[in-house]
């Protein structure tokens, strides 16, 4: 559980990090999600609230890619 509750704070690190300014840390954390998003699919979790709270990371997932596409957009991706 702890790892999901990492997701949703890091969700929240994107969104404050452009307001801030710092354009290349939503992409890092985007690739960080989508791993730790792509190992709990592996998982068979049976119907519990371990189960319900990781079928919650995909919006997680979801509104750091929106930032990431927003900044994409606006041509404030740096360049690697």
């Amino acid at each position: 559980q702890s790892l999901i509750t990492l997701i949703e704070e890091l969700c929240r690190l994107a969104t404050n990090s452009v307001t801030l300014g710092d354009f290349a840390r939503p992409l890092q954390i985007s690739k960080f999600v989508n791993d730790l998003h792509g190992g709990f699919q592996i998982l068979n979790l049976k119907n519990d609230s371990l189960r319900r709270r990781s079928d919650g990371i995909k919006y997680q997932v979801k509104k750091i890619e929106e930032v990431v596409y927003d900044l994409s957009l606006r041509g404030l991706v740096p360049k690697a």
